[in-house]
C-alpha cells in the first residue's frame, strides 16, 4: 500500500499491514475476535475473497439475493469466480430463511461444514466464547 494511503487510514483506522503475498484469512478472523472483540464479519469483498474463505472452511451463512436482472454468458462470473474455477468439494447449504419484498428474495443459508475440527475461529460453542457463529457473506445476483 503506498504510503500516502498508509498515511491517510491510519488517521482513522488501525492498520495490520504485511509484506506476505497473500492475507492468511484464519488469522485476520482470530485477530478481530481476540484482539478486537469482533464476533460478525461481512463479507462483501467479491468471488475471489468468498472462493478463499469458503475453501478455508470460514463461512458459516451466505446471504444470496435474487434480482429480476438477467447477465452474463460464458464468461461471466460465479459467486466464486469465474465458471472455469471450481471449487476443490461441493458446499452444502441448508436455507434458514428466505423473504420476499417486492420482486426480489432475500435467501439466507446455513454452510453445513464436514465434521472435522474447523479453521474458523468464529465456530465455537457459546460455553467456550459465548460467541454466536458470525462469518457471513452477501451476493447479490
Amino acid at each position: 500500500m503506498p504510503h500516502k494511503y498508509q498515511r491517510a487510514l491510519a488517521q482513522k483506522a488501525i492498520l495490520h499491514l504485511s509484506d506476505a503475498e497473500h492475507v492468511d484469512l484464519a488469522a485476520a478472523l482470530h485477530t478481530l475476535r481476540d484482539k478486537y472483540r469482533i464476533c460478525t464479519v461481512a463479507c462483501e469483498g467479491g468471488p475471489t475473497l468468498f472462493k478463499s474463505l469458503l475453501e478455508r472452511g470460514l463461512v458459516d451463512r451466505l446471504n444470496l439475493t435474487i434480482a429480476p436482472y438477467m447477465f452474463g454468458g460464458a464468461k461471466a462470473p460465479t459467486l466464486t469466480g469465474l465458471s472455469r474455477e471450481f471449487l476443490p468439494a461441493s458446499v452444502h447449504c441448508s436455507l434458514i430463511d428466505m423473504r420476499v419484498v417486492g420482486d426480489e428474495c432475500f435467501l439466507t443459508y446455513r454452510i453445513k461444514h464436514p465434521r472435522r475440527r474447523s479453521t474458523n475461529p468464529f465456530l465455537t460453542t457459546r460455553s467456550e466464547h459465548e460467541f454466536t457463529p458470525a462469518v457471513w457473506a452477501d451476493s447479490v445476483h
